[in-house]
């Protein structure tokens, strides 16, 4: 996983969390938990009743164990300016993801 993280550092990555967030935002620096720093982040909120909804972070870390997802940003607007083809989209918040550890 380290050799795959340091090939996004300073891209936009997005993280889906453990529980139900969707965290985008530049990979500023990570550790061997996984921890990640993330600047410029935001987070998208879905629902069926309004268009998603970004929620400005900022400067952000996500604990390693609390990472679910992370994958690289491919769907970049026409002006450069990820998710803007998401503005109008509606759908069920994303629910927990729950582990067994044993």
């Amino acid at each position: 996983m380290a050799s795959t993280l340091s090939e996004w550092v300073n891209q936009q990555i997005t993280i889906l969390t453990c529980d139900g967030r969707l965290i985008t935002g530049t990979l500023a620096g990570y550790d061997q938990l996984q921890n990640l720093i993330l600047k410029h982040s935001l987070e998208k909120v879905y629902s069926m009743e309004a268009p998603v909804e970004r929620v400005p972070l900022g400067l952000f870390v996500v604990r390693g164990d609390n990472v679910a997802v992370i994958s690289d940003c491919f769907d970049k607007g026409d002006d450069g300016d990820e998710g803007e083809k998401d503005g109008d989209v509606r759908a069920e918040p994303i629910k927990a993801i729950h582990q067994n550890v044993t």
